[in-house]
């Protein structure tokens, strides 16, 4: 029997990069790459929903499913509440706001995870900017000063991934589901560090995906995500040497 794969995006307030995302979107489906595409929108109030739906794509109002876990609690917040709204054998999921996006970025992931041999897929590429130059640092700034650092902790095999942050991810429905999900921007850390706990080096690998732009964020904004890495470790018990757990209200598990 063919696995089904859908492909979900979570979103908050991104009516501008929807405009490219959700054609994509609804080609996917079309052309077979995934089996359903929906939009996990976490509570927006600009045009986002509009603009998914004139495409043709189906949206969860996040804050509207499981609500009595209360406020959607970010990225991971809405991926934890998508893979237990939307039925599945697997799931891609994809930022909204890659600059380049293609069906390609999605084909990969899912061509990867039908195999049905590995568990946990995540996306590597090169990291270039508007121009479609790479950016001086490969991996971002937070991956290179936090993130590396921390997986170094628990495995070079995890430290060397490409793109350890990375919101290009593939995954199996039961491995997704039997876990708990960390919320806000700690979901990519404490995933990667679920799946090699629990799959294994050989239930997980990285997938070529080629270039992808993603939106620069200044320093200030990248302050709050490095401390949500940082506490998103810190549930998995990996913490840099030398400090503590870091808490983040953001930053919690989810279970079914």
């Amino acid at each position: 029997m063919r696995m089904r794969v859908a492909l979900l995006v979570p979103a908050l307030d991104e009516e501008r990069a929807l405009a490219r995302t959700a054609p994509v979107m609804a080609e996917a489906v079309a052309s077979g790459v995934v089996d359903t595409a929906v939009l996990l929108d976490g509570g927006s109030r600009d045009d986002t929903i509009a603009v998914a739906r004139d495409h043709g794509v189906e949206v969860l109002d996040v804050a509207g499913f499981m609500s009595g876990l209360g406020p959607v609690l970010g990225k991971g917040d809405s991926l934890f509440r998508g893979v237990h709204a939307v039925e599945a054998d697997a799931y891609v999921f994809l930022d909204a706001d890659i600059g380049n996006v293609s069906v390609a970025h999605a084909a990969v992931l899912a061509e990867r995870i039908r195999a049905g041999d590995i568990g946990f897929v995540k996306g590597g590429f090169v990291r270039v900017d508007e121009h479609g130059v790479p950016r001086e640092v490969p991996g971002g700034r937070v991956t290179e000063e936090v993130a590396r650092p921390l997986l170094s902790t628990v495995s070079p095999v995890l430290a060397a991934l490409r793109q350890p942050l990375s919101g290009q991810v593939a995954v199996d429905a039961g491995f997704v589901r039997s876990v708990a999900m960390a919320t806000g921007y700690g979901v990519e850390i404490a995933m990667v560090l679920d799946a090699w706990r629990l799959l294994g080096p050989e239930g997980m690998c990285e997938v070529d995906m080629g270039t992808v732009h993603n939106r620069w964020k200044p320093s200030e904004a990248l302050a709050e995500v490095r401390d949500q890495v940082l506490a998103g470790a810190s549930l998995r018990e990996v913490n840099l040497p030398g400090f503590g757990p870091v808490r983040h209200p953001s930053v919690v598990d989810r279970r079914a």
